[in-house]
Order: C-alpha cells, then sequence, then structure tokens
C-alpha cells in the first residue's frame, strides 16, 4: 500500500467528518434558544417556583377539575383561575403562557410585547405532570380582601463598609525597599491620605468593627520570632483606634515561608462614625528592622435603617454562624506546632490547628453536596487551576406553603486574604444546589470582566427567585483565598445573614434584579427596565453595590438624574424622587414627593457606579491602575401593588357539601378573621389521572 496516498486519504475523510460535525453543531446552535446568562437563570427560578407554588396551593388541581366540568363556562372558568394565580406570581414585565391538558388544552397568557412570543429568542420553558384529584368532590372557598397599606418598617443590618484583600506591597509606593518602614501611611505612602467609606445616610449607627492583618519577614531572625507592626487608625480625624504591637494575634507561619501572619480584631465607637461619608487612613507603627507588608483591612459597620414596604410583611434576619481559619494542603509547620491549618475564633480570638486534612476539588464541590459548611477552614483544589484556602457555612431557611416570598437577600461580610466567593440555594424539592452569584463566570452567566473574578466580593445577593414556598431550603456561602503557590492565608465571614420577607395575603410584589457584575475598570453602567400598572403603588430601588464604591448616578438613561452622590443609599422611592425633581416621568404631573400617583408604563433605570481612582485603596487587582466598580443582585427595583387579590382554599369531599365546607375551614385555618366567604363546587371524578402543565417564560 502506498502509505503517502493512504495518509492522504485518512485526511480527506477527517476533513469530511470534521465538515458534517461542524454543519450539524452550526445547525443545532441555530435552532437553540439563544442563552442569556443571568437574566435566563432569573427566567428558569421562576418558572420553577411559580409552578410549584400553583401546584402546592390547589390552582392547578383547580384548573383542571374546572376544565373537565359539564358547565357551559368551564374553559373560561378554568382560565380564570389559572390567571388570577400566575399572574400574581410573574412580574410585570415577563411573558407568559400556561398551559394545562386534562383532557383539552387550555391556556392563559400575557404578551404585550411587539415581537411576541414565538420569535422571542430567550424563552424558557418548564413542563410538569401533575397527578388528578381523587374522586369525588372538589371544593373551592374564597374572599376578597381590601387594599393594603403601608408602613416603615426598622431593619438592623450589618454590611462591610471596606475591604482591603491584598498585599499592599503590590502597589507603589510601598512596592519598593523599605515597604511599610518607609512609607508608614496607608493611604498615600508618606504622609496622611484619607479613605472614604459611607454608611447609609439616615441611618441610626451602633459601631463597628475593623479586622486589620499584618505580615512580618523573619528571614534573618528565624526561629525568634518578630511582633507585628503596631497601628493608628484614625476615623474622620479622630487619632482613637491604637493598636500595639503585642496586641496582635499571632495567626501562622506562612507555608514554605519566612513570614509570620498576625490579626487585630477591635471595635470602632459609634461617636466615631457618621450616616454617609467616612473617612479614614492607617499610620503604621514599625521596627526599622523588620519588613513588614499589610495582607487585609476591613471594616463591618452595625446600624439600622427604615424602609416602606406593606402592612402584614413579616421580615426575619436569619444569621449564619461566623467561620474563620486557614486551611493548607499538608502537614506543615505553622509556628505553633505542626497542622493541616488553623481555626480562627472570631468571638475568643483564640487560635488552634486544624489537626487533620480538609481537601475537597472545586468539580466536587460546585453545586454539590459535601460536609464542608461546617465552617471549618478547608482547602478547594482546581479553582481557575489554583488551590483555595476556604471556609464555607450553610443555613436552613424553611418557609411554609401559605407564606408568600415577596423579598429575600444574603448580605456576605466576608474579611481577611478573601478573593472570592460562592453563593448556592438549594431545596428538598428540587434537590439541586443552584448557583446564585459566583466572582468568575460560569455556568453562562457573566460574572466578572476579569478572568478569574479577583476581588469580585458581593455585599448583596438577590435570592428572592431562588427560594422556594413550602419547602426547605438552604443558603450556602464559600469564601475563599486564591492560592497561586503555597501562601495559604486567613479568611473569615462575620455577621452575614439572609434577610427574608414573607406575608400570607398575595401581595404582589415585582422584583427586578439588575445583574452581578464586575467591571475590568472602575466605571460600570447597567439599565434594568421595570413595569408600572394601574394597581403600583410604590416603586422602591435597593441598593447593593461593589463594597469600595466612590459615587453611584442613577437616571432613565438620559440626563435625568434621579440620584447622585458619594453615599449608597440603603434604598430610593423613584417616585417620590421622580416628582421632587419635577420630572414626572413614571407619576402624573401634580405628585408630589409625598403624595404622588404612578403611570402605568415601562421603564428603563439606569445606574452608573464609579470605584476607586487608586487600585491600592482597595487592592482589587494590582496589575490595574484603578480599582474595580461592581454592581451585585442585591441592586433591585421593588414594584408593589397593595391591591391583594382572592384569598382562597381548597378542600376534597364525597359530597359537595362536604367538599365546600373543608374548604372553608381549611381557609379559616390561614386567615381566621376572614368575612364574605363565597364557595364553589366542582364533581372532580372525571379528571385524568395525570394532568400536564407547560410553562413558557420570556422578557417583553
Amino acid at each position: 500500500m502506498d502509505e503517502k496516498g493512504f495518509i492522504f486519504t485518512a485526511d480527506a475523510a477527517l476533513a469530511l467528518v470534521v465538515v458534517i460535525v461542524f454543519t450539524v453543531t452550526v445547525a443545532s446552535y441555530i435552532m437553540l434558544p439563544m442563552y442569556m446568562g443571568q437574566e435566563h437563570q432569573h427566567l428558569e427560578a421562576l418558572a420553577d417556583s411559580a409552578l410549584q407554588v400553583m401546584e402546592q396551593d390547589g390552582t392547578l388541581d383547580s384548573a383542571s377539575v374546572a376544565a373537565i366540568s359539564n358547565s357551559s363556562n368551564a374553559t373560561e372558568e378554568s382560565q380564570f383561575i389559572l390567571s388570577q394565580s400566575i399572574d400574581n406570581l410573574i412580574p410585570n414585565g415577563v411573558g407568559y403562557r400556561l398551559t394545562i391538558n386534562p383532557g383539552t388544552p387550555i391556556s392563559v397568557e400575557r404578551n404585550s410585547s411587539s415581537t411576541g412570543y414565538l420569535y422571542n429568542k430567550d424563552t424558557v420553558t418548564r413542563v410538569r405532570v401533575i397527578s388528578g384529584p381523587q374522586e369525588g368532590w372538589w371544593g373551592r372557598a374564597w374572599f376578597k380582601s381590601e387594599p393594603v397599606e403601608f408602613t416603615n418598617q426598622q431593619v438592623n443590618l450589618t454590611t462591610t463598609s471596606w475591604i482591603f484583600h491584598n498585599w499592599l506591597t503590590n502597589f507603589s509606593p510601598w512596592s519598593g525597599s523599605g515597604n511599610l518602614r518607609n512609607y508608614a501611611y496607608w493611604g498615600s505612602g508618606s504622609s496622611a491620605q484619607a479613605i472614604t467609606f459611607t454608611i447609609p445616610d439616615g441611618a441610626t449607627i451602633y459601631g463597628a468593627k475593623y479586622l486589620q492583618g499584618s505580615s512580618s519577614d523573619n528571614r534573618y531572625s528565624w526561629p525568634t520570632a518578630n511582633p507585628a507592626f503596631g497601628t493608628n487608625t484614625v476615623i474622620n480625624s479622630k487619632p482613637a483606634l491604637v493598636a500595639n504591637s503585642n496586641q496582635f494575634t499571632f495567626l501562622n507561619k506562612r507555608v514554605s515561608s519566612t513570614e509570620l501572619m498576625y490579626n487585630y480584631q477591635g471595635n470602632i465607637s459609634k461617636t466615631l462614625l457618621n450616616p454617609g461619608i467616612n473617612n479614614f487612613y492607617v499610620n503604621f507603627v514599625t521596627n526599622s528592622n523588620y519588613d513588614y507588608n499589610m495582607p487585609w483591612f476591613s471594616i463591618l459597620s452595625s446600624y439600622s435603617t427604615n424602609i416602606t414596604v406593606p402592612i402584614n410583611v413579616s421580615t426575619n434576619k436569619l444569621p449564619f454562624q461566623n467561620a474563620a481559619g486557614l486551611a493548607v494542603d499538608r502537614l506543615t509547620d505553622l509556628g505553633a506546632g505542626d497542622g493541616y491549618g488553623r481555626i480562627y475564633n472570631l468571638d475568643t480570638g483564640q487560635v488552634t490547628n486544624l489537626n487533620y486534612l480538609r481537601e475537597i476539588s472545586w468539580t466536587n464541590m460546585y453545586n454539590k453536596d459535601h460536609s464542608y459548611s461546617d465552617g471549618i477552614p478547608f482547602v478547594i483544589t482546581g479553582v481557575n487551576g489554583e488551590d483555595g484556602s476556604a471556609v464555607s457555612v450553610v443555613k436552613d431557611v424553611s418557609i411554609p406553603a401559605d407564606e408568600n416570598i415577596l423579598d429575600a437577600y444574603v448580605v456576605v461580610n466576608s474579611w481577611g486574604a478573601v478573593d472570592n466567593t460562592l453563593v448556592e440555594v438549594w431545596d428538598d424539592q428540587s434537590k439541586n444546589w443552584r448557583t446564585v452569584f459566583c466572582s468568575f463566570d460560569i455556568g453562562g452567566a457573566d460574572y466578572s470582566d476579569i478572568s478569574d473574578g479577583y476581588g469580585n466580593l458581593p455585599g448583596t445577593i438577590y435570592i428572592g427567585d431562588e427560594l422556594r414556598q413550602g419547602a426547605n431550603n438552604k443558603v450556602r456561602i464559600t469564601t475563599w483565598d486564591n492560592v497561586p503557590s503555597s501562601d495559604y492565608d486567613l479568611v473569615g465571614l462575620q455577621d452575614s445573614y439572609i434577610m427574608l420577607s414573607t406575608s400570607e395575603y398575595k401581595i404582589k410584589w415585582d422584583t427586578y434584579p439588575f445583574d452581578s457584575h464586575q467591571a475590568s475598570n472602575n466605571n460600570l453602567v447597567q439599565t434594568k427596565s421595570f413595569t408600572l400598572t394601574e394597581d403600583s403603588q410604590k416603586a422602591m430601588l435597593f441598593l447593593g453595590l461593589g463594597l469600595n464604591t466612590r459615587n453611584v448616578r442613577i437616571d432613565y438613561g438620559n440626563n435625568q438624574i434621579l440620584y447622585q452622590g458619594s453615599s449608597v443609599p440603603f434604598s430610593l422611592d423613584l417616585a417620590a424622587l421622580d416628582a421632587q425633581n419635577n420630572f414626572h416621568k413614571i407619576t402624573t404631573s401634580n405628585s408630589t414627593a409625598t403624595n404622588y400617583t404612578l403611570v402605568p408604563g415601562n421603564y428603563p433605570l439606569r445606574i452608573t457606579v464609579t470605584g476607586p481612582t487608586k487600585a491600592w485603596e482597595s487592592g482589587d487587582y494590582q496589575s490595574l491602575s484603578t480599582g474595580t466598580a461592581s454592581i451585585f443582585s442585591g441592586t433591585r427595583i421593588a414594584v408593589i401593588n397593595p391591591q391583594i387579590q382572592n384569598e382562597w382554599s381548597t378542600g376534597m369531599g364525597n359530597t359537595a357539601e362536604e367538599a365546600m365546607e373543608n374548604a372553608t375551614a381549611n381557609l379559616l385555618k390561614k386567615y381566621p378573621k376572614a368575612q364574605n366567604i363565597h364557595t364553589s363546587a366542582l364533581y372532580a371524578g372525571n379528571a385524568p389521572n395525570a394532568v400536564t402543565v407547560r410553562l413558557e417564560l420570556w422578557n417583553q
């Protein structure tokens, strides 16, 4: 056989295979819906949650029974039941088509888009098969509620006001010879220059904590331990926070290094802090014989603020356990005996050795069940080709079937050398972990313009569309220090929590979360559209921006500026600002800031965030000349419609009367003060054993 001819023939055949595969791939890709990242994930979660609620509260069963009844308006009755529920569950601005098939398909839809459902590229589809009701009579009981009123609700919060999580010697002027000995001020270097941070305007401040890391290189004196530096931290020009060298807690000797790591945890009195703009700088007190470095610095502020919510809304704060420490991938001398890491007790400040290896790969941890979310440090392997020194915590969130989820978000307060964070949600019905935030791009979601998401550390992440009503949910936070070689460092989660707002009433609360995203520079712009209807009474904007935000501007995508300033508010009343500035874009022309009427329509809202002009202020990324700007999904528009829908319950019975009595009893269990209760009953014996339900969603 001619070898050369054989090779050419093989190449031709291989080329043909490649062409066929490529052609099929292109054809398949064209036929697939466009994947839209976080927006697509939001629609998927919304569809899952809506179907789950309608299955649990009896909507799908009731609509199926109504559809197969012998009444002259069976189709209209079934559509009414479906519409009443789905309209309340799917926010305005999202189109839907809901189809049930108890024999003859019955559909309801919302479609105000000019392109329409058939032409929308990003459509989410969810299908469920439900069991038909048991043979007998199906009863319904309902009453119509009056419109609710609003009230001011005080919420107590702890948030990270500032975080630096890098090595200060990665930045000029500290990177030169002498580092912190010759340039003893952060910020600036040779003289004091304040770094600003904010606490929301109007907040009642209870105080703050600050955490200061110190590194001392003892390469010339080992095994004699060099002390940490001392600090004089000045808050708002008041030099009151002095930490002597001997007040720092020794943490560890770094793996394969002569560096000793220390931490100081102190308190900032509320008398030193102001609502709005604050500032600080740190003066390092060093010994001229040693080389020093600052590896982290954080301020956690505690305060209360008021938000406007409908009456009959319950807001609960669900705290995570505190967790801190570092883990290493080998048994090593940590400067206090051999170990696999160090556990840092945030309550007592005590440090103990981790005496056994705790290590898990990224593929076995990400969106998987694992046993490492107990607050004890562990090593993650294979995170973007690196290891991570990590801590992880989990919180159970059980939501009764008769409680409607209005709003829910996670506040992540991380500190230390933390570089990345992952937030996941699980429920006992789907039994799947789902990512709601990751510092770097994953699963088709675009979280960062920086490849490894370095410094993309969230403050507030929205999870309202991921929690499941009538289910046991779990929320898990994992945060870690990137380890490109062997520099396993301290990380911590302190005072992190979930805020959950629910109501037994079906208040229509439409949430429009912005995408969680980190820019590659200090400027980031996002626009989100929201919908107002004739029933809309409030349009609130909650802000969850980057922890290092220097300025925020909010407008309608034009020069009509609703808010601009260096202080980041907790929330803003968009309608009040619209009327106050005489824009009257979303309010009627006679509206005032305290007495307004919203105008139905679809409106864009643009947010422009500016980060630090100097990278050394936040330590985001040492290769950049500036810090990075970030927006997180905790930045969200909430449109509240106080007109409550019909409240109803169902019940089965051997007779129509018994079914209606059982439905009424179930309704009174949920609403003991219900009046003017109406009832109806249909024979359920003709319902099929299995009913297919199909829900399609798309952005309008």
